[in-house]
């Protein structure tokens, strides 16, 4: 236990589990920072490389972030040309946005950083422990 940490705040799963994710925040967003990303656009190529060409609503609602964030960061992406956007045959109305060969390849390399991120942030825990945790947190998300 953290000595400037009373035990009242330590023995709070509320507490422990915000101070756990303020650290891993910092980690990742430093390491995505490094590569030349953050988290909003690796959300978005994550789903993208997950579901393929959807709407812009869609990936929205996927990458759980508000449409006008989703909007700001797929111009970045595309001006990066990392996606695609075009308008939808089936309904004009909706954009489509795609990954490209490129924002497919920085998918991998930001796959790859994330994976030393889980390796850093749960270091301490074993294979089975990650596993125990992720499946509570499911639970609790």
């Amino acid at each position: 236990m953290n000595a400037d940490i009373t035990a009242r705040l330590a023995n709070l799963g509320t507490w422990q589990l915000s101070q756990a994710s303020a650290r891993s925040h910092k980690v990742l967003h430093a390491r995505l920072a490094r590569a030349g990303a953050n988290g909003y656009e690796y959300r978005i190529l994550a789903v993208l490389g997950d579901l393929g060409a959807v709407s812009q609503a869609d990936l929205g609602r996927a990458a759980v972030l508000d449409r006008r964030d989703v909007t700001h960061t797929v111009r970045n992406l595309q001006a990066r040309a990392l996606v695609t956007r075009r308008s939808d045959p089936g309904d004009r109305r909706q954009t489509l946005v795609e990954l490209t060969a490129a924002g497919a390849s920085t998918l991998e390399r930001l796959d790859a950083v994330l994976a030393e991120v889980q390796t850093e942030v749960f270091a301490a825990l074993s294979a089975d422990q990650r596993r125990t945790l992720l499946n509570l947190l499911q639970q609790l998300s």
